[in-house]
């Protein structure tokens, strides 16, 4: 009988760099227990590091991240696990370091790991472009393995993922050309038409703006795919962002 290996994998958009939730961000972390975390707007201040330094001392001992030591404040993009961890250069990637982070994780097999955080076409029209075109380009020349892009990809598909027109047209530039490449939006395979907003405006219009997008070579290993907001107490929520949890079968 052949074994496997369970994987879990966790997306996490952390709000301003966790502020004083960093704290309930690491117990929320850990309740989850995932093998691999993927956190977004983490920062080089000290409440991001104290999370790295927290999940260090709980057994995430590989870590990379996307931080500018010469502008603390700035978000950008985080990567620990419980697995050794290297990172990869394509050709191709998108030119600011901050929002793209691409690294090989040594499970058994090995796998790639794409973290992103697409920058908002409205405030950033020429920049957005050329990130979407660099993934794109890459999504489409992929020759590593089993691998997924997830994070927090301001995309939705309208109607669908959102409760106005605010992302109409992404869907059309952004998240059809990855499905048509191969690059299957995982949620959607196992909800197809699941309420599922992954973040609400101070009016409480929802959308669901944090994907996993996971390619041939790995579908047949996903085991499931949801969506889970964490504990909310009396201080509310730790993030303004549901957090995406994959888990995985690998053939060990």
């Amino acid at each position: 009988m052949s074994k496997t290996s369970s994987i879990r994998i966790l997306f996490w958009n952390i709000w301003h760099g966790g502020g004083n939730r960093a704290g309930r961000i690491v117990d929320q972390v850990l309740e989850w227990s995932p093998d691999i975390i993927a956190l977004a707007e983490f920062r080089g201040t000290q409440p991001s590091k104290s999370i790295a330094k927290h999940l260090f001392d709980s057994g995430y001992e590989h870590q990379l991240s996307t931080v500018n030591p010469d502008e603390a404040v700035w978000n950008a993009l985080f990567l620990a696990s419980r697995y050794e961890l290297s990172n990869v250069d394509v050709r191709g990637a998108p030119e600011t370091d901050l929002y793209w982070l691409l690294a090989k994780v040594q499970t058994d097999p090995a796998l790639h790991i794409g973290v992103i955080h697409v920058p908002l076409e409205k405030y950033l029209p020429g920049f957005w472009l050329e990130y979407r075109k660099s993934l794109l380009n890459i999504a489409r020349d992929w020759k590593l393995g089993p691998s997924l892009f997830v994070g927090d990809m301001n995309s939705a598909i309208s109607g669908l993922d959102e409760e106005t027109e605010y992302s109409q047209g992404y869907k059309e530039s952004f998240m059809n050309p990855l499905e048509s490449l191969g690059w299957r939006d995982i949620f959607r395979a196992y909800h197809p038409a699941a309420d599922a907003p992954t973040w609400v405006s101070r009016i409480g219009r929802g959308f669901r703006l944090d994907q996993a997008f996971v390619n041939d070579e790995l579908q047949t290993h996903v085991r499931s795919c949801d969506y889970d907001w964490g504990c909310v107490g009396e201080r509310g929520k730790a993030s303004d962002h549901a957090a995406l949890l994959l888990d995985l079968n690998l053939p060990g």
